[in-house]
């Protein structure tokens, strides 16, 4: 029975490994991992101040992080330069300025959703225990949500839904990365919301 306890914390580590390896932050840090390595199949795609479409780039190996030559960083070490570098395909685009999407493989629910949402939510809730309980669900279960995004002025660009999906900050200004069911979404000086899904009444 002795040798039998000694083996019961590892056993406990050994059942949670499915549980973590499904949950998004795990899958967040294997997503960063492989645009390192091997580049993510992206759309990318920029929009003027109006939400049009002013070009775009569909590549099968994509990476996006700051533009090295132009990275100017504060004393604490955070980074201040919003040019940015889209590394595809052995080839280069720096980009500065209108907003940008780059997302892999995601539908876009545009026509689909409205492009108001009213939301009528009559639960109370304790504040600070429901900031405390979305953070986490954002890292470990998060749930369905609608991301409805809008150009600089405001005009629907795009709206993306997913089952599980986790926001995150990068090292860049005015950029945003979402786990969208496993999948990328990269949100560059655009405006969004992010609403559950189970909340959205208007589509």
């Amino acid at each position: 029975m002795k040798k039998l306890s000694k083996f019961l914390p590892l056993l406990a580590i050994l059942a949670l490994v499915p549980l973590l390896a499904s949950c998004s932050k795990i899958s967040d840090y294997t997503l960063d991992l492989r645009s390192k390595l091997t580049g993510i199949p992206f759309t990318v795609s920029t929009y003027d101040y109006n939400g049009q479409k002013i070009d775009q780039i569909k590549a099968k190996s994509v990476h996006i992080e700051t533009y090295k030559p132009m990275s100017k960083k504060t004393s604490d070490g955070d980074e201040q330069s919003k040019v940015i570098d889209v590394e595809y395909g052995g080839h280069q685009m720096i980009h500065v300025g209108s907003s940008l999407i780059a997302n892999e493989g995601l539908k876009n629910y545009q026509d689909t959703f409205s492009k108001n949402v009213t939301i009528k939510n009559d639960q109370r809730s304790v504040p600070v225990l429901s900031i405390m309980y979305n953070n986490f669900r954002n890292d470990w279960a998060s749930k369905g949500k609608v991301i409805m995004v809008r150009s600089q002025a405001g005009m629907p660009i795009a709206v993306y839904a997913g089952n599980s999906v986790r926001v995150s900050a990068t090292d860049m200004p005015s950029t945003t990365k979402i786990n969208v069911d496993g999948h990328r979404l990269f949100i560059y000086r655009c405006d969004y919301s992010i609403y559950d899904m189970s909340t959205v009444k208007t589509m």
